[in-house]
């Protein structure tokens, strides 16, 4: 606890430069792209439509309000994907600076979420605005997504830790990330709804940490009823495990960074 109290403190000392690397995250990111950070918006859009189609002409799932009900599932789901995948190669892309600077190397992969997680609230943010144009604001029940999406702003971080420092050692976990994140995608109810799936199989779905948030998020934004209690509790259960065992990780190889970036 003491070192983790002495992480937080570094970190909120170098604020300013988590949030200058946030930045370049962001800019580099869209910077030879013609329509910049309107990607950020367009490629959840693109595929919900993409998604919509499919599920409603090819394969047929009975879903209520496909657009609603895959948006709420991408979003999260995006947020997640280009957070971990990004923040796994962040200490081999700023190796230099791990070099040359005596800074808090938990702030490279933090100011990488951060980044993503700002392009995750705007899409969200216009999401809301979208369901209060054609009547369907959830009212008070907005109050949840706070504590839904800071869960799992602490569920991502701590997943982005522990990939970008076992990458950092062991080149191979890019890839093995890359095709975990395929089979994530696979196993999270995102263009289907849980009961879609053989009852057998439901307890291994709903076991998957993303399966919560994504319920979560649609019981907020798509049915608008009061998320279950439980199901808050497990999210954040998982969120703060994910969380201590990606510090974990990380403080372990911390002092091998600069040898071997």
């Amino acid at each position: 606890m003491a070192a983790l109290l002495a992480d937080i403190r570094r970190l909120y000392a170098y604020r300013n430069l988590i949030r200058v690397l946030a930045a370049k995250e962001i800019k580099v990111r869209y910077k030879s792209a013609l329509l910049g950070w309107i990607w950020s918006v367009l490629h959840p859009l693109l595929m919900m439509v993409i998604f919509s189609l499919i599920c409603v002409f090819i394969i047929r799932i009975p879903i209520e309000k496909p657009p609603l009900f895959l948006l709420c599932a991408l979003l999260p789901w995006f947020f997640v994907n280009f957070s971990v995948q990004a923040s796994t190669t962040s200490l081999i892309e700023h190796a230099s600076l791990i070099r040359s600077a005596d800074i808090p190397r938990l702030a490279i992969p933090l100011s990488v979420v951060g980044a993503h997680f700002v392009n995750f609230l705007i899409t969200l943010a216009l999401l809301l605005v979208v369901l209060a144009v054609f009547l369907y604001w959830p009212g008070w029940l907005v109050a949840w997504l706070p504590l839904i999406v800071g869960l799992q702003f602490v569920f991502v971080l701590g997943i982005s830790l522990g990939c970008c420092a076992l990458h950092t050692m062991y080149r191979d976990v890019r890839y093995v990330t890359e095709l975990a994140m395929i089979v994530w995608f696979y196993a999270t109810p995102v263009f289907y709804p849980i009961t879609a799936v053989p009852q057998r199989w439901q307890p291994l779905l709903a076991a998957n940490p993303l399966t919560i948030f994504v319920e979560l998020y649609r019981a907020v934004l798509l049915a608008r009823v009061m998320p279950d209690p439980g199901a808050v509790m497990l999210a954040a259960v998982h969120s703060f495990a994910a969380l201590a065992l990606g510090i974990f990780i990380f403080n372990r190889y911390n002092s091998l960074f600069a040898d071997v970036t």
